[in-house]
């Protein structure tokens, strides 16, 4: 293991330019939805590049992120316990508290014992701050040692925990996903997101540990733990793409080859140049699938608001005045009524039929413009 450091007042400041591992699922395609990243919420590599180069804030983190960080001591707590003791769990618990309620307080004097919270490490552009680091080297006696959740752990080598929090359904692993939720069959990392995966590989890489556990707390009671041994391969590709991005950082050339979807593009070409370009090769071959597609699905969705247009009819010609009908006790449809309401005039049709208000509201300045956007027209018509 590297030697780590611990978090001290100038955190915000050194992180603000790296690579975090939270930031690396929002470098990854997510393969089930390839035009969002693992990290979704609209994270990709461009708009990482514009957070880490001032170019765009980063969204608040929100109510469920606050709590993720409320719980994170707990979750902690019950991991220690579990493989050890009550007490050892205990002594880790009020020191991390300790250290949250003072102000400005060095993390390295709220510590005791081999299990050791706010560790950081960094190079190259890139850092990590594992949420609980077991180093083998502070032990000062030997650990009970005891299998928990299908699960041993050896205390003779390092490793790290992270923690992770979720409401039941969030944390249910759908029918047919690979890279979503958690399953509760599987102890080891294909049983977690794969976000997370991605996220903890990254922190064994820069902190060089064979180990990492995940610990979830769930369903506000419900509490599992999964083991994620290194993989030389994924990790390769992490710091791969991580590096990828430090340099597009230093040199402030955003990541246009990582771009994946059109907001990104957008964004990395605000205007558009008077040419065209004839594509052919893999190029054409994309776009005419795509195109494809799109007018597949354009024309699907019309077939169905047709048979909902169909359908409707068909059901209020049965429904006659009554106010909707029913098969026993259960409804079928309802009339739907909306009452009459004031509605705006379009602007475009106060400024031709009523130039004098259009001109009184644009000199009280109760008009605002709205900013131009721009979407994807297809005119493909298909290959002859």
């Amino acid at each position: 293991m590297v030697p780590y450091w611990y978090i001290d007042n100038n955190f915000t400041k050194e992180r603000s330019g790296r690579i975090g591992a939270s930031d690396i699922p929002a470098l990854f395609p997510n393969p089930e939805k390839p035009t969002e990243t693992l990290a979704g919420y609209g994270r990709t590599p461009v708009t990482v590049y514009q957070e880490k180069v001032g170019e765009k804030p980063r969204d608040p983190a929100g109510l469920p992120a606050e709590m993720g960080d409320y719980l994170e001591v707990k979750i902690l707590e019950l991991f220690v316990r579990a493989f050890t003791d009550r007490s050892i769990a205990n002594v880790l618990f009020g020191m991390y508290q300790s250290y949250g309620y003072v102000p400005n307080a060095n993390a390295i004097d709220y510590q005791d014992g081999p299990f050791l919270h706010h560790t950081q490490f960094h190079r190259d552009g890139m850092i990590v701050h594992p949420d609980l680091v077991f180093d083998p080297e502070k032990q000062t006696t030997q650990l009970p040692k005891k299998s928990a959740h299908g699960l041993t752990i050896r205390f003779d080598r390092p490793f790290l925990v992270e923690a992770k929090s979720a409401i039941s359904w969030a944390a249910r692993r759908p029918e047919g996903s690979m890279v979503k939720g958690y399953d509760l069959k599987l102890k080891e990392w294909q049983g977690i997101p794969l976000k997370h995966y991605l996220q903890v590989q990254d922190q064994m890489a820069l902190m060089e540990v064979e180990d990492a556990y995940l610990a979830l707390l769930y369903d506000t009671s419900q509490f599992e733990v999964w083991h994620i041994r290194a993989s030389k391969k994924h990790q390769r590709n992490i710091i791969d793409i991580a590096g990828r991005m430090v340099r597009c950082i230093e040199t402030k050339r955003p990541p246009a080859d990582l771009a994946i979807n059109k907001s990104d593009i957008i964004a990395l070409y605000p205007e558009l140049s008077d040419d065209f370009a004839i594509i052919d090769g893999e190029e054409r071959d994309n776009a005419v699938r795509s195109a494809s597609a799109y007018k597949q699905a354009k024309e699907r969705k019309k077939i169905w608001e047709d048979r909902m247009s169909d359908a409707s009819d068909a059901l209020a010609v049965i429904m006659k005045d009554r106010t909707g009908i029913q098969d026993g006790g259960d409804w079928i449809s309802k009339w739907k009524v909306t009452r009459p309401s004031e509605a705006m005039v379009a602007l475009s049709v106060i400024k031709a039929e009523h130039p004098l208000a259009y001109a009184y509201l644009k000199r009280k300045g109760l008009l605002t413009e709205r900013k131009g956007s721009r979407s994807v027209n297809v005119v493909w018509k298909g290959d002859e």
